[in-house]
């Protein structure tokens, strides 16, 4: 095998790798969007708003159950019971509800 033949052969094999991590990358960054998506807080919320008030009180428990209470448990509990109220209550106004 020549030199110019190796030399071929090794810039082959170069594109070869390079188009193998393109393609990898095109990969990763659709499953991210994909995850990043299915993460959305408002997204969670949107698809489970009984589950999302249940965690939401059970944030409120565990930091409203200190020795010297503070508003956050609370607040936080309202805070997301109310926009997961003012979610379902916006899409249902705008006849985006899903059953």
């Amino acid at each position: 095998m020549t030199t110019e033949e190796q030399i071929s052969k090794v810039r082959e094999e170069r594109d070869d790798a390079r188009q193998g991590l393109r393609n990898t990358l095109i990969e990763v960054s659709a499953k991210a969007e994909e995850l990043e998506e299915r993460l959305r807080p408002g997204r969670m919320i949107e698809s489970s708003p009984i589950a999302a008030a249940a965690l939401a009180g059970a944030v409120g428990f565990f930091l409203g159950s200190r020795t010297h209470p503070t508003v956050v448990g609370p607040v936080t509990f309202v805070a997301l019971l109310s926009y997961a109220i003012s979610k379902k209550m916006g899409d249902h106004q705008s006849g985006r509800v899903e059953k």
